[in-house]
């Protein structure tokens, strides 16, 4: 029984992402965070000389636990959203990033317990209980409010490197938002890799084909801040145990893989 509640809890924590680091760090000393039910959308200062782009819905999200007896490991494969890149102020550029928590599965067996403890962290986050999706629960968000740090500020001005046939121009720089996770929202920072792909030989000041953003440093998430606490199959409440508290890290790390691609002209504000 000890090792089936170990299996039903650990997954929670790898599922929580974000892309960012919590302002707290483990969860004896988390408070809750606010309760909300979205997040506004932050907008450019800039909005007539901002590239217009939507999130690859094939973007995805890792989620890396070394347990104590299990190192849980977990994937998100799907997305939404929006990015408005400001290229002359990259400062300035906003977004809104949408994970689909409904597309996470674990790999950390290889064997059907994956599937079972798929279900449980499905189940703790309230993403799915039973066989009934929830549209509030499915979404893990993140807002980008501001963005310093960057090792250029106009992209136009960063010198391209070549990858295949096509002409890279990278950035790293730290995203600051809010997160919001379970029906609670949490402030978070995010260092990550902005790269912007163009055809070969394309002028500088032209729209990038295709943007990537990767994680630089893995992104700490607590469980205790967003209530996400055991559940039995049909969502009902347990009680957290002593010995349970005591086998299960606190944070799990994780990082994005995004990609962005020029927003159609219906699309663009």
């Amino acid at each position: 029984m000890r090792c089936l509640f170990f299996r039903e809890l650990t997954p929670m924590f790898v599922l929580l992402f974000a892309a960012s680091c919590s302002k707290g760090s483990g969860t004896g000393d988390s408070a809750l965070a606010p309760a909300a039910s979205a997040l506004a959308v932050s907008k450019t200062d800039s909005p007539t000389a901002a590239w217009h782009y939507v999130v690859d819905p094939k973007s995805t999200t890792h989620v890396d636990m070394p347990g104590i007896k299990e190192h849980i490991k977990g994937d998100t494969t799907a997305a939404t959203g929006t990015l408005d890149v400001t290229p002359a102020d990259l400062a300035q550029s906003r977004g809104l990033v949408r994970i689909d928590l409904s597309t996470f599965a674990t790999h950390t067996f290889g064997t059907d317990d994956d599937a079972t403890q798929t279900k449980h962290a499905l189940t703790w986050l309230e993403v799915s209980v039973g066989d009934k999706l929830s549209e509030d629960m499915r979404w893990a968000d993140f807002a980008i409010r501001s963005i310093d740090g960057a090792s250029a500020t106009d992209v136009t001005k960063v010198e391209a490197t070549k990858d295949g046939g096509e002409d890279v121009r990278t950035v790293a720089m730290t995203v600051h938002g809010d997160v919001l996770i379970h029906g609670h929202k949490v402030q978070k920072d995010g260092v990550v890799e902005v790269n912007f792909r163009y055809p070969s030989g394309a002028p500088a000041d032209s729209r990038p084909t295709r943007i990537q953003i990767k994680s630089k440093d893995p992104m700490h998430v607590v469980l205790k801040e967003l209530d996400v606490r055991p559940r039995d199959p049909a969502g009902q409440l347990l009680d957290w145990t002593t010995k349970l508290i005591s086998k299960v890290a606190e944070t799990a790390d994780v990082t994005v893989d995004l990609a962005a691609v020029p927003a159609p002209t219906t699309a663009a504000q």
